[in-house]
């Protein structure tokens, strides 16, 4: 297998970059955005506040000369002194209970009848206001009326006019800090992502250069791992094979290789699958390994990602052993990465198939199959790329039916030529229904004398057995095709996954024989 750099453009760390920066810009431009509305309402709240009571402090001012014959000889100076005092207050009107004009800082304005006139102003819910008052919102200013009491009755009513100048300021000084400090987190948020990516790809790269090493037929090659992530543990696994397989050279016989090469390939693979999976509430995840040989070629996982999305991998590789066991270990780690960063289905399988090109032996290919689930929405997306038809289980229907995908297998095909052929497909789980999914060591099981179990058989079963839950439908596919060999080898990897919408009520298992 010969090394092909990959270019920058198309390369797995630039798109992991493009991705994280993507997201920071979006994740500082939403809290930007939110901290300019907290400010924008908090400021105007404040500067509320402060008219309302500038205006109900003036109509306290106002009740005693109010109940005077002459109350024009105190409220003219209020008026006036207010304004002098208050730079934002650019009017105040105090008129009587019959509407004429008592207090004005225009003395001429004094005894005259009061117009309200409300161009420009529209009304504002203030919760700060109290009974019978009334806050108006201009582009400039507020206006805001509050009744004189005397006693249980208005005696009158104050008319403040206060700028809004100071408020419009202060809203723009918010917006250009924010602005700033989003600008700062951006190009923070940059520099951290180019130090991180070149970290998270420094260990695949070395990777790749082992396999490929060993490959070449270098035995001695070994990887020295400065990470403590499960890159490490790959690349220990990796030394130790490498090792024993340089230990085994020339001396040892082949079947001896062998067998260390397996026993160390065994523990590997043992590694990659999942070991536990805890479902969404609602759903019920099962899933199934059985390897033909020693080491085989399938490969299953369930990766659960931080926004409570599930995503499934399906996969088997064609050719057994150590080089089966390579590339589903790339495969793998290729397919957490891009999943977790919540690459869509279609797009993990053509990125997987870009690298794989570039570094997988003539000859080899994948069939596979990637889903994403998002519990809250009860709906899972997938592609596909050569591997099986998808079975759907509905439960109004009681029937399970093949669900046939377009997609040839990864590596065996150009790029441009594989994009064509993957796309995503989505569909929406109810109560009871189910998925199952599985590797063709399943329906190509044979019996001594040759018959094969037969994909009619697999749908006939989760058609029976679905209404009872995915473990269940797992545990009798599996005892199923037990009983069919009837003691015959497995000729090839079985490997089984089943994710089921669990229904309100579930029937009670009766255990029909398959003929």
């Amino acid at each position: 297998m010969s090394k092909t750099h990959v270019s920058l453009l198309f390369s797995l760390k630039t798109q992991l970059f493009a991705g994280a920066l993507l997201l920071l810009g979006t994740t500082v431009g939403v809290v930007g955005y939110v901290l300019i509305v907290q400010q924008e309402r908090a400021l105007t709240a404040e500067m509320e506040r402060a008219v309302i009571l500038q205006g109900r402090n003036l109509a306290l001012s106002s009740v005693k000369p109010l109940l005077r014959s002459d109350p024009e000889f105190e409220l003219y100076p209020l008026a006036t002194h207010v304004i002098e005092d208050v730079r934002q207050v650019r009017s105040v009107i105090v008129v009587d209970s019959d509407g004429i004009i008592q207090g004005h800082q225009d003395l001429v304005m004094v005894h005259k009848a009061h117009t309200l006139s409300l161009d420009g102003f529209l009304p504002s819910t203030s919760p700060l206001l109290g009974p019978g008052e009334t806050l108006y919102e201009g582009e400039e200013a507020y206006l805001f009326v509050t009744p004189v009491m005397g006693g249980d009755q208005a005696i009158g009513v104050v008319y403040l006019t206060y700028s809004r100048e100071d408020l419009i300021a202060g809203i723009q000084r918010a917006v250009t800090t924010t602005l700033q400090l989003s600008a700062a987190g951006v190009v923070i948020g940059l520099l951290l992502s180019l130090l991180f990516f070149r970290h998270i790809s420094r260990p695949m790269n070395m990777m790749l250069e082992g396999v490929d090493a060993v490959a070449a037929g270098d035995l001695d090659a070994r990887i020295v791992m400065p990470t403590r992530n499960e890159f490490r543990v790959l690349a220990s696994a990796f030394n130790d094979m490498s090792e024993r397989l340089s230990q085994s050279q020339g001396e040892l016989v082949a079947k001896e290789r062998m067998d260390r090469e397996l026993e160390i390939a065994a523990d590997i693979q043992e590694a990659l699958m999942p070991q536990s999976v805890t479902p969404p509430e609602g759903f019920e995840i099962s899933h199934y390994y059985q390897s033909a040989t020693e080491v085989g070629g399938d490969y299953v996982d369930v990766i659960p990602v931080a926004n409570g999305q599930y995503g499934f991998v399906m996969a088997d590789v064609a050719g057994k052993g150590v080089p089966g066991l390579i590339v589903m270990a790339m495969v793998k780690m290729l397919a957490q990465q891009l999943i977790l960063t919540g690459t869509g289905p279609a797009e993990v399988l053509k990125r997987i198939n870009s690298a794989l090109r570039q570094n997988m032996r003539r000859n080899m290919f994948v069939t596979m199959f990637v889903g994403m689930m998002d519990p809250a929405k009860r709906s899972i997306v997938f592609s596909n790329a050569g591997h099986n038809p998808l079975l759907i289980y509905s439960a109004d229907t009681h029937v399970a039916r093949f669900f046939k995908m377009e997609g040839v297998p990864l590596g065996a095909f150009t790029a441009a030529h594989f994009d064509r052929t993957v796309r995503d497909y989505q569909i929406t789980l109810r109560p009871g229904d189910l998925v199952l999914q599985y590797t063709d060591g399943l329906n190509e099981a044979r019996t001594g004398g040759g018959r094969m179990f037969g994909i009619d058989r697999i749908r006939d079963l989760t058609t029976l057995y679905s209404k009872y839950g995915a473990p269940t439908l797992v545990e009798k596919l599996v005892a199923e095709v037990d009983r069919f060999r009837d003691g015959a080898d497995q000729s090839d990897d079985i490997t089984m996954l089943a994710v089921g919408s669990v229904a309100p009520v579930r029937e009670t298992l009766e255990d029909p024989v398959m003929k």
